[in-house]
């Protein structure tokens, strides 16, 4: 199982990528760069997913107040959903759609990222609650 610090330096590094591409996305219209910020997002969270032991959420929700099985099934649900969403996103935004549509990819794109970033919060609450009473990790650093 891996350490719950990696998955959050993991996650921190998800959310920069999503993070600069909502940024290229809001400013004046540039396919390449665009292309690329999201292409780094892409491999970056596929290397993640990966590696990610999904049975770990499992037993951190759990834990949790609601942790019923319930709980973990909609956790689930929830991220086969963002993953159904992501791909069909990958799919339709090629670099000639985005030529041609730039206001409609980037407005899609700032939805995407916005659901991507609250699942990465909502993973990273999960590992925070388990990791800081064992002393595996500290909270981050206010920037």
């Amino acid at each position: 199982m891996q350490k719950y610090e990696t998955l959050i330096i993991e996650h921190d590094h998800l959310d920069m990528l999503a993070e600069r591409l909502s940024l290229t996305v809001g400013g004046r219209p540039d396919v390449e760069a665009a292309v690329h910020a999201r292409s780094s997002l892409s491999m970056a969270l596929n290397d993640h997913i990966e590696r990610e032991d999904r049975r770990l959420y499992d037993s951190l929700i759990r834990k949790r107040a609601d942790g019923s099985p319930a709980a973990a099934a909609l956790f689930h649900e929830s991220f086969a959903d963002l993953a159904a969403c992501w791909d069909a996103y990958l799919h339709d935004w090629d670099a000639d759609c985005i030529g041609i549509d730039w206001a409609s990819f980037a407005e899609e794109t700032v939805m995407m990222m916005e659901r991507l970033r609250a699942r990465i919060a909502e993973e990273n609450g999960l590992l925070y609650r388990l990791a800081l009473p064992r002393g595996r990790t500290r909270l981050p650093s206010a920037a």
